[in-house]
C-alpha cells in the first residue's frame, strides 16, 4: 500500500480490527462471482428475454474488460423469485447455483418465464437470502445484479398479503448488511415505471443498496439491461481493486479509532485525487424526483435494525416521484436527454450509522452536498469494447458490441437500432444516429474517483473488518 494511504490517525491504541478484504486467488488473478436474481412474475417478460439473449455477451464483455484470465474465474450464478403461497402456487424461488459454463447459463435463463405473482410486494427477501447463501469464493469479487419491478413484503405497501414481512421470517435489512459483511455488493435494476407505483419501494431499494455499497439503476426499457450489468461489473471492479489496497487503513481509522465515516471518506477522496486515482462509472439519467420524504424514508431503512423498527417511521413521498423532463418525455415523446449518476444525498456524519442501531431518532431532511470532484470523461477508447475478432474464452464468438463506438463519443453508445448513447446534437460526431423519442441514456465514464465512490469504499472496508 502506497505510504500516502496510510491515514496515519497519530492515535496511541494499539489495538487493530480484523480485516477481510477482498482476496485474490493465490497466484493473484482477479475472480468474479455474480449472481443474479431475477423477478420472475408476470410484467418482467422483457427483461428475462433480454437476460437470456444478452448473456453470452454480457459474459465476454466482463471478461474482457475486467481482464479475467481464464474462463474458472467467473462465475455466474441465478436466482429465481416468484411470491409465497397463496399469492403465488408455482414457486417462491429456484437457486440456480454458479457455473463458469455460460451455456448452462443460457439454458437456465431459458427455462424462466413470466407468470403470477398475486399482490404487489414479492418474494424478495427470499431470493436475497438465497442469494447469500450461495458457495461464494472467498478469493472472488462478489456481487449481486436484482432486476425487479416490485418490493418484499414487509415494507408498508397497501394491500401487502404479507404485512409483517417475508413469511419465511427472514428480514432483507438484516440480509443487506449480512451482504455488507461479506464483501457481497448489491446493485439494483429498478424497472420502471412500475417501481415507484409503491408507496416506499425507491426509497427501499436506495438504501438496501446504499447499506451494500452497491448503487440502484433505474431502467426504463429492458434493452438497457447489458449496458447496466457490463457498466456495473466494472465500476465494482475498480472500486473492489481500491477497497483490496487502503482496506485495513481505513477500517483501523473507524473501528480502530472510531472516527466517522464521512470524516474518513472525504480525506480518502481527497488522497486519492492527489494521486491521480482513475475510476469507471456508471452513469445514467435521472428520472426521480428529489424530496424530503424520500430521502428521510431512505434513513429511516438505512439505520432500522429491522423492517418493524422502519414501518413507523416513513412518510408518505409527493407524487409524482419522477422529474418533469422525464414526466414529459412519456407524455409528448420528446427526447431525454441529461445524464446523471443517481446517488442518495450524504448523511451527515453524526447521521450516519454504519450497522442500524435501535436508539436511531429517524430525523429527516438531510440535505444533498456537492461531491467537488472534477468532471468525468466519457470513455472512447476502450479497445476491450470492440468487438472481438475471435471465439472468446466461453466458447462464443461475439459478433458486435453493445458498446460500439461507431458514431458517438460514448462508451455506451448507439446500437444500431437499439440507442443507448448521447444525443446525437451533443456526441455524434457523425451525424448519423436518429433521435429516438424518449429513449433513457446510460454511459460508463472514466476519470477521477468521485467523493460518492470514496464513501463506498470506506464503507465497503469497514463493514467487512467489522465481520466475525
Amino acid at each position: 500500500m502506497d505510504e500516502d494511504m496510510d491515514f496515519d490517525s497519530g492515535s496511541s491504541s494499539t489495538s487493530q480490527p480484523s480485516y477481510n478484504p477482498t482476496p485474490q486467488s493465490q497466484d493473484g488473478r482477479k475472480m468474479l462471482d455474480l449472481v443474479f436474481v431475477q423477478d420472475c412474475t408476470g410484467s418482467q417478460g422483457s427483461y428475462i428475454t433480454s437476460a437470456t439473449k444478452n448473456i453470452e455477451s454480457i459474459s465476454a464483455h466482463i471478461f474482457e474488460s475486467g481482464k479475467l484470465q481464464s474462463q474458472e474465474d467467473l462465475r455466474i450464478g441465478l436466482v429465481a423469485y416468484r411470491d409465497h403461497p397463496p399469492q403465488d402456487h408455482t414457486y417462491v424461488v429456484k437457486n440456480f447455483g454458479f457455473s463458469s459454463d455460460i451455456s448452462k447459463v443460457h439454458k437456465d435463463l431459458s427455462s424462466l418465464y413470466a407468470s403470477g405473482g398475486g399482490d404487489g410486494p414479492e418474494a424478495v427477501t427470499a431470493a436475497l437470502n438465497e442469494a447469500l447463501n450461495m458457495d461464494w469464493r472467498e478469493s472472488a469479487s462478489k456481487m449481486v445484479v436484482l432486476i425487479a419491478d416490485a418490493p418484499p413484503h414487509g415494507i408498508g405497501e397497501c394491500g401487502d398479503g404479507f404485512e409483517e414481512g417475508s413469511p419465511d421470517g427472514h428480514d432483507p435489512l438484516i440480509i443487506a448488511r449480512h451482504m455488507a459483511s461479506k464483501g457481497i455488493t448489491l446493485f439494483f435494476v429498478a424497472c420502471e415505471p412500475a417501481l415507484s407505483g409503491y408507496s416506499f419501494a425507491t426509497d427501499f431499494f436506495k438504501a438496501l443498496t446504499t447499506i451494500t455499497s452497491g448503487l440502484m439503476l433505474p431502467l426504463t426499457t429492458a434493452d438497457l439491461l447489458t449496458h447496466a450489468i457490463v457498466g456495473s461489473v466494472l465500476e465494482n471492479l475498480d472500486m473492489e481493486r481500491l477497497v483490496r489496497e487502503v482496506g485495513q487503513a481505513v477500517a483501523q481509522r473507524i473501528l480502530g479509532n472510531n472516527e466517522s465515516v464521512d470524516d474518513v471518506a472525504r480525506e480518502l477522496h481527497e488522497r486519492l485525487l492527489l494521486r491521480n486515482e482513475s475510476t469507471k462509472k456508471v452513469v445514467i439519467e435521472s428520472i426521480y424526483r428529489e424530496s424530503e420524504e424520500g430521502t428521510h424514508n431512505v434513513n429511516v431503512f438505512i439505520d432500522a435494525p429491522t423492517l418493524a423498527d422502519a414501518r413507523p417511521h416513513l412518510k408518505k413521498v409527493p407524487t409524482p416521484r419522477f422529474t418533469d423532463k422525464y414526466l414529459a418525455a412519456r407524455s409528448s415523446g420528446s427526447r431525454f436527454s441529461a445524464l446523471y449518476s443517481p446517488s442518495i444525498p450524504p448523511r451527515s456524519p453524526e447521521r450516519r450509522s454504519l450497522f442500524g442501531s435501535s436508539s436511531s431518532s429517524f430525523s429527516s431532511g438531510i440535505p444533498p452536498t456537492p461531491t467537488n470532484s472534477p468532471p468525468r470523461k466519457v470513455v472512447t477508447d476502450f479497445a476491450t469494447f470492440g468487438a472481438p475478432s475471435t471465439t472468446s474464452v466461453f466458447g462464443t464468438a461475439v459478433k458486435s458490441s453493445p458498446f460500439s463506438l461507431a458514431g458517438s463519443n460514448s462508451a455506451f453508445a448507439a446500437i444500431r437500432g437499439v440507442r443507448g448513447g448521447m444525443d446525437e446534437d451533443e456526441d455524434d460526431e457523425d451525424g448519423d444516429s436518429p433521435s429516438i423519442p424518449g429513449r433513457q441514456k446510460i454511459e460508463l465514464r472514466e476519470g477521477s474517483i468521485t467523493l460518492d465512490q470514496a464513501r463506498r469504499i470506506t464503507l465497503q472496508s469497514a463493514w467487512r473488518s467489522a465481520r466475525t
